[in-house]
């Protein structure tokens, strides 16, 4: 069974669930008629995050929810496959936990250090899968769109149409951009709690370094520290990868704005 991280991230959830909220993916905003494979990532994203909750029992199980979830999109449809650790960020709806503070309770260094390795591998796993599910929407809209630009210069579509399928794919592409920004607020913190964690941890050795357990525990500090930066390098990618995608969909509204005046002209 997944371990939950964060007390707070187990409550939340049973809440939202409860009472109908979104869940950590947030609500659909797109009305989706015409490019249901291009919104599929993002929603199995929301679907399978409520299945698991859905046919789990126990708080302790709330905590597979995220990890689970994406796991299952990750390896292709094998829950054997779902990572460790709670939801991207140990964050849902703006709740945050204290790493440093939820490891106190394990005095072993060894076995502390390896709670901590295991927790920033099931993030880095998450960060993964919710950037991939993003990705793959988004590019499928982009081929949709350079498709409907087509059809609208070689007249194959009429103007009311080609702005409700513009409508669905600059909805679409802004929820993927959304999803990506959460992703990186969420990595971001996450960061900020492990370095100031591994600052105490680091603190903490440092009081007695020639004890053998302390030693040892440096030694997977500062492994830790490496996938904290692996980490760090994928949400920074991440954050790049949304600016981009932001620019592309302003391009794609002039492009669109132009297709269609030529679209009047011609008619003219």
């Amino acid at each position: 069974m997944y371990r939950v991280r964060h007390f707070s991230l187990a409550i939340l959830t049973i809440t939202l669930l409860t009472s109908g909220c979104a869940g950590k993916y947030g609500t659909q905003t797109t009305a989706v008629n015409y490019y249901p494979a291009c919104y599929r990532p993002i929603q199995d994203l929301r679907t399978h995050e409520h299945d698991v909750a859905k046919g789990t029992a126990g708080g302790a199980a709330l905590g597979a929810l995220g990890g689970a979830a994406l796991g299952f999109l990750l390896s292709g449809g094998k829950w054997q496959g779902a990572v460790t650790g709670a939801a991207v960020g140990g964050v849902a709806g703006g709740v945050t936990g204290n790493v440093y503070a939820s490891k106190q309770k394990e005095a072993d260094e060894n076995k502390r250090m390896a709670s901590y390795l295991q927790d920033i591998d099931g993030d880095i796993s998450n960060l993964d899968v919710v950037g991939a599910a993003a990705r793959a929407s988004l590019q499928c809209y982009d081929r949709q769109f350079a498709s409907l630009i087509a059809d609208i210069k070689a007249k194959r579509v009429t103007r009311d149409a080609a702005q409700k399928m513009y409508a669905e794919i600059a909805s679409g592409r802004e929820e993927a951009i959304s999803l990506m920004g959460d992703a990186v607020t969420s990595g971001r913190n996450l960061d900020q709690q492990y370095e100031a964690a591994f600052a105490s941890e680091e603190r903490s050795l440092s009081a007695r370094p020639s004890s053998s357990s302390a030693k040892s525990g440096a030694r997977r500090l500062r492994t830790a520290r490496q996938q904290q930066q692996v980490l760090n390098r994928k949400v920074n990618d991440l954050a790049k990868e949304k600016i981009d995608a932001e620019r592309i969909s302003s391009a794609n509204g002039e492009a669109f704005r132009r297709a269609c005046e030529d679209y009047a002209d011609s008619k003219a």
